[in-house]
């Protein structure tokens, strides 16, 4: 026969067992959902980088390859005038400009990098303007570390060139200023030639 102290103990056993079971199970529920949300969220933002890369793929894919074929024609007509010099600077700088379009995948970079990859675009379209172009820059030095899409910078300037400067003749002046304020980065690209509509 139990003793009563014994009974005492084994009754509240009885009732606690069962809230502390519950107590486990509520946890574990708890527990669980959380990870799924964490699992979630991680998908989502998988998803959503690929999607950012698949967006950059096609902003890379859109820089248009006229801008290939003017900058051989360049190159050729620097090879028959024996512009030996230039067209070794017009070579690098084209190998330069593919091997940062072709070789990035990221979904951001910084600026420096995207500065680096416009300066090769614009050497080559010094080539082919020659004394005709002026191209004036300002980078604000703190802007240089900032993370952006790639290819971003070199669009527009693509456009100044394709919609304007390809248009129109006589001198063609490019002004490129980019500084960081606070937050936010400004970006200005102006161009002496009005853009021509398609």
């Amino acid at each position: 026969m139990l003793q009563p102290e014994t009974f005492n103990i084994y009754i509240l056993l009885c009732v606690i067992a069962p809230i502390i079971g519950a107590f486990l199970l509520t946890f574990i529920f708890i527990f669980e959902k959380q990870i799924d949300s964490l699992e979630e969220e991680k998908r989502n933002l998988e998803l959503e980088q690929d999607l950012q890369r698949a967006n950059i793929l096609q902003l890379n894919q859109q820089i248009q390859p006229h801008f290939f074929f003017n900058a051989l024609n360049s190159l050729l007509s620097l090879a028959r005038i024996n512009r030996k010099e230039d067209l070794v600077a017009g070579i690098e700088a084209l190998a330069t400009f593919f091997k940062f379009k072709y070789n990035n995948h990221e979904v951001l970079i910084a600026l420096k990098n995207e500065v680096q990859f416009v300066d090769s675009y614009l050497n080559i379209q010094q080539l082919r303007f020659g004394h005709r172009l002026t191209v004036n820059k300002y980078i604000d030095d703190e802007a240089l570390s900032v993370q952006i899409p790639p290819f971003i910078l070199q669009t527009i300037i693509e456009n100044a060139y394709k919609h304007s400067f390809e248009k129109h003749i006589g001198p063609a002046e490019l002004s490129i200023i980019i500084k960081k304020m606070d937050t936010s980065l400004l970006i200005e690209i102006k161009n002496t030639q009005p853009l021509e509509k398609n």
